[in-house]
């Protein structure tokens, strides 16, 4: 790991007049590498937002400070339903080259990108060119390494009636790269089925099992088995701790395991069974040290004491996943970090971490997307974009790609907070806040995510005890609407039986939520927002909904997460039937 991941300088809160040069040097050069590969593609020289530009530009030739200027002047902001149209053309059947050739990027897509569709919504689709330059660390590491490689169809390019060019799978992001980074074609997934990559704890197979339950469980059976284990690679820091839940509630059945040296009978793995089970000896010895040291509820740094040679877990744990962090943090214990390795999503890698073991601290990247900051308290136009050498510290902002993907100032609606430069390169340093379409709304007033995140901290763990999961909703049930809570504790409510307790808690997150948004106190005292509602749910809820996502989306559940504000109907329905308590 380098040393400036390890102990980077503190950022600048202003850039001297030789950084800003340099940041607008580097800026520019990158984004007209973008728009001049990308402006002759069929997106850009049919769609309107774009026409004002194309006809700036057609006759620039390499002008690069003549593309750049007429994009700053003339691209317009541009949101998903602009692409949708174009993106829909793979999925036609059939899908002529003639057609989505050069439709975004020169040529064809190595594959299509489908978002999680966290809010219920549907998936939405990407066409992906390349992979990012991002390259995470190589260093040899044995590791408990989360990640599916299924997919959720194929989709053919035909050049004429018969020949087809191109087999484009459609996956997650994150599964589309993996395999173009490790040159895994489809055709070839069962005759890897056997395999074991190096550095990692589970066999090959296992990436193809979609089931979560059986997939946390068995990558908890070979990591449990395997002693030598000094990393953990998990997307999102709930997942991480749904792993640790299925360890603390099979621990029995998953050591037994160990000792036989068998796969236990769990559901939907017939089809890697046996290929999984070649790689899993009896281990009576491994099997005694683990009873001896019992399940994760047994004892806090639990995970140091079954892995001697862990130090660092790799997780996402800004923003939505922040809650699990305090659970996980007491699991691993204090000398194995926890450490968010990067920012960015199905859309563009944005930004790698700063500060090794800092959650929420990111240096901005240039690898996938020339990236631009809309200022969240202006008016969500163009003129009110600011390039990066513009940005001031302490302001929120919205970022917004353009990308050798073939976007065009796309709104990410993730919001960011500047914390300052890189000294030596003058690169923005931002944390998470929130998404900026995640909010409730009422008469006079709405609530975000960051709001919602930071009520819950203050209010809850010493009313109704920690909170290791939540999601939110508009509740309507009684006049004045307000915010509901589905809560999933890790413990049993603290004194839920005193009327005292109970209105103490509601009553500071009412407290909580007014303090971070003013509008919310007003429309209480105006009798327009009541006082908010908590319901706590049954253990295991919210990794229940993970494994009913992920079923669903028949691509698995590495990429699957809980939206923290839930405004499906269906799904807050599935989450009442589970309610435990109402405090």
């Amino acid at each position: 790991m380098s040393s400036s991941l390890l102990s980077p300088p503190l950022e600048l809160q202003s850039l001297t007049p030789e950084l800003s040069s340099q940041l607008k040097e580097r800026y520019d050069k990158s984004l007209f590498e973008i728009i001049s590969t990308n402006w002759k593609c069929k997106f850009c020289q049919t769609t309107d937002e774009l026409s004002s530009f194309r006809n700036a530009v057609e006759t620039l030739d390499e002008d690069e400070q003549g593309f750049v200027r007429s994009f700053r002047e003339l691209v317009p902001l541009t949101v998903y339903d602009t692409y949708q149209p174009f993106v829909a053309r793979f999925f036609d059947s059939p899908c002529q080259e003639s057609e989505v050739v050069d439709l975004l990027a020169p040529g064809l897509p190595a594959f299509i990108a489908a978002s999680s569709a966290t809010s219920g919504k549907a998936p939405k689709y990407f066409a992906k060119y390349k992979a990012p330059k991002y390259v995470p660390s190589t260093a040899q590491t044995q590791s408990l390494y989360t990640y599916h490689i299924m997919y959720r169809e194929v989709l053919n390019v035909f050049r004429g009636d018969q020949d087809i060019v191109r087999k484009l799978i459609v996956t997650t992001a994150r599964s589309g790269l993996l395999r173009m980074h490790m040159g895994w074609e489809p055709e070839q997934d069962e005759d890897r089925m056997s395999l074991r990559i190096p550095g990692e704890t589970a066999p090959h197979a296992l990436k193809f099992v979609s089931h979560h339950p059986s997939f946390l469980l068995l990558h908890a059976l070979f990591a449990l088995a395997d002693r030598s284990m000094d990393t953990i690679r998990v997307l999102f820091c709930t997942t991480l701790l749904d792993l640790f839940m299925y360890i603390n509630r099979d621990w029995v059945s998953l050591v037994d395991a160990i000792e036989r040296g068998t796969i236990p009978e769990l559901e939907h793995i017939e089809h890697v069974r046996d290929h999984l089970q070649r790689h899993l000896d009896a281990d009576p010895v491994r099997a005694a040290e683990l009873r001896a040291v019992g399940p994760p509820s047994n004892t806090t740094g639990w995970a140091k004491y079954v892995w001697p040679n862990l130090k660092v877990a790799f997780s996402s744990a800004s923003g939505p996943f922040s809650i699990a962090v305090p659970k996980v943090k007491d699991i691993l214990g204090p000398d194995v970090v926890l450490h968010t390795p990067a920012l960015g999503g199905s859309e563009c890698f944005a930004g790698a971490a700063y500060q090794f073991g800092d959650l929420n601290r990111f240096k901005m990247s240039l690898d996938d997307a020339y990236i631009e900051y809309l200022d969240v308290a202006s008016e969500e136009v163009s003129s009110n974009i600011r390039a990066a050498w513009e940005i001031e510290p302490g302001k929120h902002y919205e970022l917004v790609l353009t990308t050798c993907n073939g976007f065009w100032r796309y709104r990410l609606a993730d919001v960011i907070e500047l914390l300052g430069f890189a000294p030596d390169d003058g690169s923005p340093i931002v944390k998470f806040v929130e998404r900026r379409d995640a909010v409730i709304k009422f008469d006079g007033a709405f609530v975000t995510e960051a709001q919602l995140l930071q009520s819950v901290y203050s209010a809850t763990q010493d009313t109704i005890g920690q909170v290791i999961e939540f999601t939110c909703f508009k509740d309507v049930r009684k006049l004045p609407v307000t915010v509901g809570f589905f809560v999933e504790l890790a413990q049993e409510p603290g004194l839920p039986g005193t009327s005292e307790t109970r209105h103490q808690a509601k009553q500071r997150l009412l407290d909580a939520l007014s303090s971070a948004n003013e509008n919310i106190g007003q429309a209480y005292r105006a009798g327009l927002f009541g006082m908010p509602t908590i319901r706590v749910v049954k253990p295991g809820t919210f990794m229940e909904f993970r494994k009913r996502k992920g079923d669903a989306s028949a691509m698995g559940t590495s990429q699957t997460k809980a939206p923290l504000v839930m405004t499906e109907i269906a799904a807050q329905e599935w989450m009442m039937d589970r309610v435990e308590l109402e405090i």
